[in-house]
């Protein structure tokens, strides 16, 4: 029991004064004469018996009043086990989940509305003087500093649905950061959400027991949902009139399975495909669309479905482009008389050859092409080297075909940037390719495994490749005695590709074999710029533009090709390259990326998906585990808006009981009255 008044305690001397009164009683008595007073002894010592009892029970009720009057003034409380205030201010976190999934509709109406008007009841629980801080999945910067009371009521009336997801671990670190730099005395966090599975995760919070944590759950009527989490392609480059695999990931999160579910993809506009999927309860399907490229150009794309609980995520937006042409730059070493490489794209008006010799590179032209193919080079300068690995990792392709003699130290500077291995002279030793990675991308769709003798490339003469361990090259195509004849490496953005043999046919029969014109072209396809099909709003992805090359007094902005709205990002140019940086953008959908009036590339935003898990935590299965990982600094506070409010209180003052002593009051002094009144 602790006071908020102690010192009103003192008013409990005055219970001396009706003890006085009883003990000095001051009342004068008339004595009357009578003939005989036996009889009247006994009624004497009779009335004497009763009205002492009387006048003990007047004043045992004059001193319960008087008591209880004393100690309600000292205004006494129990206050919550563990949660002690401390002398000095309060500091108080509020968290309201602000996410899509609290768009839903729980038993008193939408989940956000309910959240905010508990937020409301939570300040008015606190004293004018405490300091207080709002908390949204947005954590947006304005919200990061302590207000007053009239603010905070303010700030929380202006809260409205985001796309941004935050787990719990990471909004109790955001309020601990806050708290711990207030400089007041007590701390107090409140968390207002819904306990989605997919961000409720109590075991990855760092706790601090000098912060008093309380959940407040909002619990969602409906928890259905069908959804489509994710697309890809079979393959990582778009073509034009090749046959293309769409594959996509559904999900049901109800509890009824779903039979001929429609789907249908739209390209431009266009409604370009449909399909039918079986999704069961509480789990995923995925199917597959094929359709063909017809034309070049941007694509902006959408796969969607009909579901009625939860409309957001219907649709996946994705975008790409599919380049009219590849451009491909031969770099021909001084010795070279074949024409191999050419032969291979020259009958093609898909591909843009051009071919320079070794004495007559001319670096700034690198940027304009997709793939560089180094044919026989005796050696690779240090500048060569330098520019080659910039055009790499900001995505373009190479391809490096040794000389008959090279200076082997240059190869092994370039083969080390890369880490594509190490060369260890070269052997004289005819040898014959045995095994090839028929998994590997460049061969996956061009041949078809088989079993028996194959025909595979020769060499008369090759040079060793050492391959060490956690090397970034990867064996596509190895000799009999296991070493490799081809390997690739991924590059940051870019591939590189090095072939142990020369083109020379003294040397091998490498460019008399299909595996020749079939590698250059695949690896010619993907060397296509590429970038993720879509991104995911609020989630802060560098968005990298290859080889941009914007001038002037325009800037890039984002335009919705449907509303027309436009958002202007942030950029950078770093190393030949644009990265982009996109904040507090709300709409998902296909973009126009432009510099200027140009268009420069087809982009696409969605949603988080981890909203639409829209599975919650029980509200019994959270406490218990609370219990589990003992966080008793953690506590859980449910009930509608109004006992939110008065339990909120209760939490920061306790259990006060000075209303029920002035009721006690009352009764003691009521009992008085009728003692007096009617005790005869």
């Amino acid at each position: 029991m602790k006071f908020v008044h102690p010192e009103m305690l003192w008013g409990l001397t005055t219970l001396a004064v009706p003890i006085l009164v009883h003990l000095f009683n001051f009342r004068k008595f008339k004595k009357v004469m009578f003939s005989n007073v036996n009889f009247l002894k006994e009624i004497k010592l009779e009335t004497q018996s009763k009205s002492k009892l009387k006048h003990l029970l007047i004043l045992l009720t004059r001193m319960l009043a008087l008591t209880a009057i004393v100690f309600a003034f000292a205004q006494p409380y129990l206050p919550q086990p563990g949660m002690s205030a401390k002398p000095g201010g309060t500091a108080v976190s509020i968290y309201i989940d602000n996410s899509f999934s609290m768009q839903g509709a729980g038993r008193d109406g939408r989940l956000l509305e309910l959240a905010k008007n508990k937020a409301l009841e939570i300040v008015d629980a606190f004293a004018p003087s405490d300091k207080f801080q709002l908390l949204t999945s947005d954590f947006e910067g304005r919200h990061q500093r302590l207000v007053s009371k009239e603010e905070m009521t303010d700030l929380i009336q202006e809260v409205d649905i985001s796309p941004v997801t935050r787990t719990m671990s990471e909004v109790a670190s955001r309020q601990r950061d806050a708290l711990l730099t207030s400089g007041l005395d007590n701390k107090r966090s409140y968390l207002l959400t819904d306990l989605q599975l997919s961000v409720t995760n109590p075991d990855a919070i760092a706790n601090d027991t000098s912060i008093r944590y309380t959940v407040v759950p909002e619990i969602p009527e409906i928890q259905s949902n069908v959804f489509i989490d994710s697309v890809w392609f079979e393959t990582p480059v778009r073509q034009l009139n090749q046959p293309e695999i769409l594959h996509a990931r559904i999900v049901n999160t109800g509890s009824e399975s779903i039979e001929n579910l429609p789907i249908q993809l739209m390209i431009n506009g266009t409604q370009k495909s449909v399909a039918t999927a079986a999704v069961p309860s509480l789990g995923k399907t995925e199917t597959t669309i094929t359709y063909t490229n017809t034309e070049s150009g941007f694509k902006q794309c959408s796969l969607e479905l009909d579901d009625a609980s939860i409309t957001k995520d219907d649709a996946y937006y994705f975008s790409y482009g599919v380049a009219p042409q590849i451009r491909v730059l031969e770099i021909k070493g001084s010795d070279v008389a074949e024409g191999a490489v050419q032969a291979v794209f020259s009958d093609d008006p898909f591909y843009v050859f051009n071919t320079v010799n070794e004495g007559a590179i001319d670096y700034s032209q690198f940027g304009q092409h997709e793939f560089i193919v180094l044919n026989q080079l005796r050696g690779i300068s240090s500048g060569l080297t330098a520019e080659l690995d910039k055009f790499v990792k900001a995505g373009g392709s190479v391809l490096i075909v040794p000389a008959r003699e090279i200076i082997l130290n240059e190869y092994d500077a370039l083969l080390a940037t890369w880490q594509l291995g190490k060369l260890q002279g070269k052997n004289a030793v005819a040898n014959k390719v045995t095994d090839v990675n028929y998994e590997h991308y460049i061969f996956k769709e061009a041949f078809r495994k088989t079993e028996g003798n194959v025909d595979l490339p020769q060499a008369m003469a090759h040079y060793v490749v050492n391959i060490s361990a956690g090397s970034n090259a990867e064996p596509m195509m190895r000799f009999q005695d296991g070493l490799p004849f081809m390997v690739s490496g991924k590059i940051e953005l870019g591939r590189a590709y090095f072939v142990s043999v020369s083109l020379n046919t003294e040397e091998s029969n490498f460019i008399r074999h299909a595996f020749f014109p079939a590698a250059l072209i695949r690896m010619a396809e993907y060397s296509q710029p590429t970038q993720p099909l879509a991104y995911t709003l609020g989630s802060d992805e560098t968005i990298t533009l290859r080889n941009a090359t914007a001038q002037g007094d325009q800037t890039y902005h984002l335009q919705h090709i449907v509303t027309q709205s436009e958002v202007i990002p942030e950029h950078r140019f770093v190393a030949g390259q644009v990265e982009l940086f996109v904040h507090d953008m709300q709409d998902a959908g296909n973009y126009l990326l432009k510099w200027g009036t140009e268009p420069v590339s087809p982009l696409a935003f969605n949603f988080n998906r981890a909203e639409s898990y829209n599975a919650v935590m029980p509200v019994e299965d959270f406490t218990a585990k609370l219990s589990e990982l003992n966080l008793s600094n953690w506590s859980v506070l449910t009930g509608d808006t109004e006992s939110v409010g008065a339990e909120a209180t209760m939490l920061e003052e306790g259990t006060k009981y000075w209303l029920t002593l002035i009721i006690w009051a009352l009764i003691f002094l009521a009992i008085e009255v009728l003692l007096i009144k009617f005790w005869r």
